[in-house]
């Protein structure tokens, strides 16, 4: 790593290091999940559009990206969704300094909660989140599927 790690708003320029940064980070469950991950079919437009609707976050260390996040305001929480980094910078605390600047940012838009989805397949991920005050607050299906494949989660603030 070079230099300290910075988390930063994104800009509508990022669009493609965001997109990048979530197919490398994504990569890896390519094949694995049923419904396919939603990431894998992200492009530099979509991205763009998900950056108007909300914003995004980018940890870097210098000028290297390491992860990044995507938020959106609801009206009574902060949904956050494509929590990425890539596998060569897991285990660095960037998913957590991601994590806490939304959280941060909720607080900011005075909003009472963050929310996001995890794959019921991913149990680590979930583990993960409910390691840092998320709860399992619904189980919810995929389009065409009969039984859930994701549940949300939740933080108050």
């Amino acid at each position: 790593m070079t230099g300290a790690l910075r988390v930063q708003s994104a800009g509508a320029g990022d669009a493609p290091l965001l997109h990048a940064l979530i197919l490398r980070a994504f990569a890896e469950y390519a094949g694995r999940l049923d419904p396919p991950a939603g990431a894998n079919d992200e492009t530099v437009l979509s991205i763009e559009h998900k950056l108007a609707e909300g914003g995004a976050f980018i940890c870097r260390a210098g000028d290297v990206a390491h992860g990044c996040v995507f938020f959106a305001r609801r009206a009574d929480h902060l949904y956050v969704g494509r929590l990425s980094v890539p596998p060569e910078f897991r285990r660095r605390g960037i998913g957590d300094l991601l994590l806490q600047q939304t959280e941060r940012h909720a607080t900011h838009l005075d909003l009472p909660s963050v929310r996001l989805r995890v794959r019921l397949a991913l149990g680590v991920l979930r583990a993960y989140y409910r390691k840092r005050g998320y709860a399992e607050i619904g189980l919810h299906s995929h389009a065409g599927y009969g039984a859930p494949t994701f549940v949300e989660m939740e933080k108050r603030l």
